[in-house]
């Protein structure tokens, strides 16, 4: 073969790795890496050393009792907004939904509306599947105070995009962010321009250009309306922030509002819908209140037209598919170069370790590089091209088989043993996984996809053979008022001990442990009658009693304690598992409201 052909030949690589990557990248199957690669990128970004004129007015469960209801009276909030008018801030943002009158002191609050023209009220603009849209209070739409405050949710139901404004009915709505970040540039001589091509627009040192429907890791996204990518800002402290409480109580200096952005809202536990998951959130206990998202936007948007902040932006189409191309071409100069798996160590992970901080320093830039497809294009080609080096090195080798017989043996001896080892890899890596799978990362007990699988399995072979099953639901009591007294990590200690003596408590290799839900626990007992399962019940509360874990809470005990449901049946086809899960919830039920506590114990009739 002529130098020509083969680097013709090798030059198709990264062209045609190129075209495969971009046709599955097209297909939306690396949108949901692409995501969690930027989650991971927010994450690892440090706090920023800034301020910004927002203060949150937040409304707590403590709030909520202190005022003695939800919603708030238009009296009550007439009243808030007056105390927040008091200091003189620039704007007044009330994410508090109030189409509707709430009384008593109705005529208050549409006073309070009347004489303030900086408070912007809000609209849920669009209806979906979070719900109908929602009018804005029908004062402030006829005085045009009012702004939308719909959130973006991608598909895993995270918020990464910001909406500027919504077209409705040939009118543009702008979001609440947006609104009051205009206010108070107006304040500081700062208007917005729209740009020469219609799709950007210029704000102080800063230009908002609309989302493309491919715009970074998205596939076929729908634009509607003004959205940018969210360049969360994330400030040693947090944005400011208030309780109800302290601003009607007095307990808020006058120097706190003036000249500020101020909104309003809830995060209080309760109102659930209102929480959201944003790319910081690796937990549901992490979740943002809208109005932290909204107060947010807000400062994005002033940081960047006043201090020239970078704006999150993707990188445009075209230069995407270069960037896959230029990792392609990469990984295939790579993979033709590596000769020894020594070589292969030191610059494959270099490359890698290269690449992911190209994409993070470009992020820290202000530009969303994807990483996924240029990774998958690297590998692809890297190991095309190296098995085409192998392939050319094999074909030259055999024309020389009768000379070289025992070099080429020992070779792929050794080729055979680096095989073996990446398939025992590959096996260990497999084990691992399904443990993973099948395992709650913190207690290390089953967890509910392994408990569900189990309990069906064991109930077609105890059927089979009609032999009794044991099914026992255990709750710790009083778990939320521990989280609550002594905090999450030391309930994740609870909740792994309590684990550790269910797990010491079954008896046979076939019993099974599992962690059912939040607190919750079940252990599964093929062939054990009610008898051997109220022993294992009792032995239970024995050992957890022993361990005295501190609940200074708890109503029953200054422990920690359980409940359990136990339920026993011989299956059969006129019953179910479901029912078994059914029987024993109901009966754990019992031993709750019966004081905690306690086992009670109830057969499954057929």
């Amino acid at each position: 073969m002529t130098l020509q052909k083969q680097w013709h030949r090798l030059g198709s690589i990264p062209i045609g790795v190129t075209l495969f990557v971009i046709a599955l990248q097209w297909s939306g199957a690396l949108q949901l890496l692409e995501w969690i690669i930027l989650n991971q990128w927010f994450r690892l970004r440090p706090p920023e050393s800034r301020t910004v004129p927002i203060v949150l007015v937040t409304i707590s469960e403590s709030d909520i009792q202190w005022a003695g209801r939800w919603p708030l009276s238009d009296g009550q909030l007439a009243a808030l907004l007056n105390r927040v008018k008091r200091d003189r801030p620039i704007a007044i943002g009330l994410d508090l939904y109030r189409d509707l009158p709430i009384q008593p002191r109705h005529a208050d609050l549409m006073q309070v509306f009347a004489t303030t023209p900086n408070l912007i009220g809000i609209t849920k603009a669009v209806g979906n599947t979070e719900g109908p849209a929602v009018p804005p209070p029908p004062l402030l739409q006829e005085r045009g105070q009012i702004g939308a405050n719909d959130l973006l949710l991608d598909a895993d139901g995270v918020v990464r995009r910001n909406l500027l404004s919504v077209d409705q009915n040939g009118r543009t709505i702008l979001a609440l962010g947006t609104r009051l970040a205009l206010l108070y540039l107006e304040q500081q001589g700062i208007v917005s321009r729209a740009g020469t091509d219609g799709n950007c627009t210029h704000l102080g040192k800063a230009k908002f250009c609309r989302l493309e429907p491919n715009a970074g890791g998205y596939v076929r996204l729908d634009t509607g309306g003004n959205q940018t990518l969210a360049n969360f800002l994330q400030i040693s402290g947090d944005i400011p922030s208030v309780s109800l409480v302290q601003v009607m109580t007095n307990q808020v200096p006058a120097f706190l509002f003036r000249d500020k952005i101020v909104l309003i809202g809830a995060k209080a536990d309760s109102l659930w819908g209102d929480r959201f998951y944003t790319p910081y959130t690796t937990e549901s206990a992490e979740t943002w209140s809208g109005v932290e998202i909204h107060a947010n936007v807000t400062a994005q948007i002033l940081s960047s037209a006043l201090e020239g902040r970078p704006l999150l932006q993707p990188l445009p189409e075209f230069w995407e598919w270069g960037w896959i191309f230029l990792w392609a071409g990469i990984g295939t100069g790579l993979g033709w170069s590596l000769r020894s798996l020594r070589w292969a160590m030191v610059l494959i992970p270099g490359v890698m370790f290269s690449f992911l901080l190209t994409v993070y320093g470009l992020f820290l830039l202000g530009w969303w590089a994807i990483a996924v497809s240029p990774i998958l294009a690297l590998t692809a080609a890297g190991f095309l091209s190296h098995s085409y080096r192998i392939w050319q090195t094999l074909r030259h080798s055999n024309q020389l088989l009768e000379l070289k017989v025992q070099e080429r043996t020992q070779e792929l001896i050794e080729k055979n043993i680096a095989l073996e080892k990446a398939h025992l890899a590959a096996e260990t890596a497999k084990q691992v996984l399904e443990y993973l799978a099948r395992t709650d990362e913190l207690t290390q007990v089953a967890n509910r996809r392994c408990f569900n699988e189990y309990l069906n399995q064991e109930w077609q072979q105890m059927m089979q053979a009609n032999l009794p099953l044991s099914l026992i639901l255990i709750d710790i009591d009083f778990f939320k008022l521990y989280n609550d007294t002594y905090g999450h990590p030391a309930g994740d200690q609870c909740l792994c001990k309590v684990a550790a003596v269910l797990q010491s408590s079954v008896r046979k290799s076939a019993d099974l442990v599992a962690r059912y839900g939040g607190e919750e626990f079940a252990i599964i007992l093929p062939n054990t009658p009610m008898a051997g399962a109220m022993q294992i019940a009792t032995s239970i509360q024995t050992t957890i009693k022993h361990l005295q874990i501190p609940n200074q809470n708890s109503s029953v005990s200054q422990y920690v304690t359980v409940s359990m449901g136990v339920v026993c049946t011989v299956p059969s086809s006129q019953n179910s598992f479901a029912q078994l899960i059914n029987k024993a919830d109901e009966t754990l039920y019992q031993a709750k409201i019966g004081g905690r506590n306690q086992a009670i114990a109830k057969e499954l009739l057929v």
